[in-house]
Formats: structure tokens, C-alpha cells, sequence
């Protein structure tokens, strides 16, 4: 066993992580790294408004961007979608071309835009075989949307495809700059 040293750890309690209520959040661009072989584009975001505001900006957040991410995927089956999702980022930042800057391949310009997104629970299998929820970007939409209490917060997404309602609503003041991220595993990744 290797020895630590204690003065640098922060002590934590199981269970202290209370996920985000589901609902609309206006949320910060942190990065965006492009997997030209799988042909997406991870976006990495935070909240940016609201009592969540910086939520993912510690180093738990850093070390852990599956948690708050989502994909752009650019194969053809998906440009309707991406072009959506685009035109959203478009609409939550005046005088921005989420268009020009795509197919300049200038992705780093992207980082710090809002955009609005609605959250989901969702049931999933984890490794252990055990059913498990977390929190899953169903929709990219202009702040707008958000700020005006225009989301319609969706339903638990089950296992058994049977929907459930959810724990609870919101809607979402800047975050802090976070760091950098590293990308997720692309194994990870269904598509």
C-alpha cells in the first residue's frame, strides 16, 4: 500500500453527489474535440446560469466529462440533427456563425457560447448488472427557450420503455472558466 499524504485530500461522504434535477439549464461550451474517425464531435459543457451555475468546474468535473457532455455527430444520417443543434448554439449567441466556424474547423471558438439543453433521467444497465440512472442531454434549444420556461420536461426514460415521471423541474447566472478536459474513451461511445 502506498502512503498518502492527508493534508492534500478533501474528505468526502458517500452519497454526498445529488444529481441536477431534470428540467431546461442554460449551459456554457467548455470544449469541443472532434473524433474525425467516428465522425462526431464531443461537446463539453457546464451549467452556466442558475443555483447549478459552475457545477462541473471542479477537478471532479475536469476528470469526468462523460458526465456532462454530449455528441454532435456529422455522418450523414445525423446532419438534420447536427444543423439543429447548430442553428440553437446560433440563436443563444448574437452575431455568432456556428456555420463559419464549423467548416473553418475552428472548434476552439465555439468554447465559452451558451446554449440551452434539457435534461433527462434515463435507467441504464451499469457493469455490475445493476439498473442505474443518470442525467441525458434530449434536446439542444436557444437559452431563450430556456430562460422563458418554454421546455417540456420529459419523462424517466426506462429500461422496460415504460415512461415515469421525473423528480423534478428547473430552469437556469455565468459559470467560472473551468480547465481543459480530456476526451472520453471513444470505446464508450454507441455509434
Amino acid at each position: 500500500m502506498r502512503s498518502l499524504n492527508w493534508n492534500n485530500i478533501t474528505a468526502s461522504a458517500d452519497g454526498d453527489f445529488t444529481p441536477l434535477p431534470a428540467g431546461g439549464y442554460v449551459a456554457k461550451i467548455i470544449d469541443m474535440v472532434d473524433n474525425e474517425k467516428r465522425e462526431y464531435v464531443e461537446l463539453v459543457w457546464d451549467i452556466a446560469e442558475g443555483e447549478f451555475a459552475g457545477r462541473y468546474s471542479d477537478k471532479w468535473g475536469q476528470e469526468h466529462p462523460y458526465a456532462h457532455h454530449l455528441f454532435l455527430s456529422y455522418k450523414d444520417a445525423a446532419l438534420g440533427m447536427l444543423k439543429g443543434r447548430l442553428e440553437a448554439i446560433q440563436a443563444s449567441n448574437a452575431g455568432f456563425d456556428p456555420f463559419a466556424a464549423w467548416d473553418a474547423g475552428r472548434l476552439d471558438i465555439f468554447k465559452g457560447r451558451l446554449l440551452g439543453i434539457n435534461l433527462q433521467e434515463e435507467e441504464y444497465e451499469a457493469n455490475d448488472g445493476k439498473v442505474r440512472t443518470r442525467m441525458n442531454v434530449c434536446q439542444v434549444l436557444p437559452v431563450d427557450d430556456v430562460r422563458q420556461g418554454k421546455v417540456k420536461v420529459r419523462e424517466k426514460k426506462t429500461l422496460d420503455g415504460v415512461a415515469k415521471p421525473t423528480t423534478g423541474t428547473t430552469s437556469a447566472a455565468p459559470a467560472p472558466s473551468s480547465g481543459s478536459y480530456a476526451p472520453v474513451d471513444e470505446d464508450s461511445i454507441p455509434f
